[in-house]
């Protein structure tokens, strides 16, 4: 029996790292197997001889039945524009969840989603399509993260959040409970944000305050 094939969409650091947890969960569930990655350019990865090669650009690719995809593009802006033009051409996205990930009960992941060690999702709540988590994050009861956001290491998300569709957290950043995010906006790494932040604007500080849009 042929096995399932993973093309990683992305080969910057953050692909390289995506190569890392998908390598764990391919350990876990036989027949599958990573390879390659999909990238406009060589990517960060020739430097290495670790990692399986570049097979494809976006715009090259041409999806075949037994291959699936695996978003490794941080960028909440950049996520959407590739992988809206590589779903239009029938593409099929694989929703990565590391082993150590904790999930509790009713709680529903979108497709496409990657979800990297260590992070804790408790109950209730809901992460959207192409979301993003990297290590370590915390979601609490009742949230809701908007499609194509992207969360770095360690963000803590409390009960009741909102984040809307395209949102961008800096590592260590915080929201604290029943706060809104707008769409497309960012929060700076090692904020704390204490109430709604609107849409297409960028926060930062304890407490986060407006620094633009």
């Amino acid at each position: 029996m042929n096995a399932n094939r993973l093309l990683i969409v992305g080969a910057g650091a953050f692909g390289r790292e995506v190569h890392a947890w998908l390598t764990d969960w391919v350990e876990n569930n036989p027949g599958w197997l990573i390879a390659g990655f999909i990238n406009d350019g060589p990517g960060s990865t020739e430097r290495f001889d670790h990692y399986p090669p570049v097979v494809s650009t976006v715009d090259g690719y041409q999806p075949k039945p037994e291959e699936y995809l695996v978003c490794a593009i941080g960028d909440p802006s950049g996520k959407r524009l590739v992988v809206e033009k590589l779903l239009a051409r029938g593409a099929q996205f694989f929703t990565l969840i590391h082993p150590s990930v904790i999930i509790g009960e009713n709680v529903s992941i979108g497709q496409g989603a990657v979800i990297c060690p260590s992070t804790v999702l408790t109950v209730d709540l809901r992460i959207g399509a192409f979301v993003t988590l990297n290590i370590g994050c915390l979601v609490g009861h009742d949230a809701d993260i908007g499609d194509f956001s992207t969360l770095s290491g360690h963000c803590d998300i409390t009960g009741g959040v909102v984040l809307e569709e395209g949102v961008f957290m800096g590592t260590h950043a915080s929201v604290l409970p029943k706060v809104r995010i707008g769409k497309q906006a960012v929060v700076g790494g090692g904020s704390v944000a204490i109430r709604n932040v609107a849409a297409g604007t960028t926060v930062f500080g304890v407490p986060a305050t407006r620094i633009s849009g």
